[in-house]
């Protein structure tokens, strides 16, 4: 128990992560079509949230406020856009982004921005995955 306790948020987010992504690429496997662009810029995309949600937990500085924001808004994106896949898997992840990102106690226009950056990239990606 005692080594649970000594694990950090943002590393739980990025193993929450990384487990949704393989799962969702099997899946994707097993139905045969391949995937496509669009399934390696979802899986990207959520692997990438988790490593800037694990690289978040040793900076204390305005850049890794701003990597956990972009993590959990990126995180919360998936959930919803994906509600009908994948998106439940994935909320332990974004809880777990969102308990780090709310320890650091950022300004609010640094949350502000990780919104709005997850946001535009999930936008621009989906835009230009589509087709």
């Amino acid at each position: 128990m005692h080594a649970l306790r000594r694990i950090q948020r943002g590393h739980a987010s990025a193993l929450c992560a990384f487990a949704v992504v393989g799962i969702y690429l099997v899946l994707i496997a097993q139905q045969g079509d391949g995937g496509g662009s669009r399934v390696a810029f979802v899986a990207a995309s959520i692997a990438t949230a988790g490593v800037a949600a694990a690289a978040a937990e040793s900076s204390e500085t305005a850049a890794g406020a701003l990597a956990a924001a972009w993590a959990a808004a990126t995180l919360w994106v998936w959930v919803l856009l994906a509600a009908f896949s994948i998106g439940l898997l994935i909320v332990p992840a974004a809880i777990f982004s969102t308990l780090a990102l709310r320890c650091r106690r950022p300004h609010p226009l640094v949350v502000a921005a990780g919104i709005v950056l997850a946001l535009l990239i999930a936008g621009a990606g989906l835009a230009w995955t589509s087709g």
